[in-house]
C-alpha cells in the first residue's frame, strides 16, 4: 500500500528570500542547459 504525506511549510522571511534565490538560480541554470546545443560542453 502506498501512502502520501503532505507538509505545509511556513518559512521565515530570510528563509523565504533564500528559497526564492535558490529557485531562481536553478531556473536560470535549467534554461541555460536547454539553450546549449547537444554534444557541446
Amino acid at each position: 500500500m502506498r501512502k502520501a504525506f503532505k507538509y505545509r511549510l511556513y518559512p521565515t522571511k530570510p528563509q523565504l528570500q533564500d528559497l526564492e534565490r535558490t529557485l531562481e538560480l536553478c531556473r536560470q541554470l535549467y534554461n541555460a542547459a536547454l539553450r546549449q546545443p547537444e554534444g557541446l560542453p
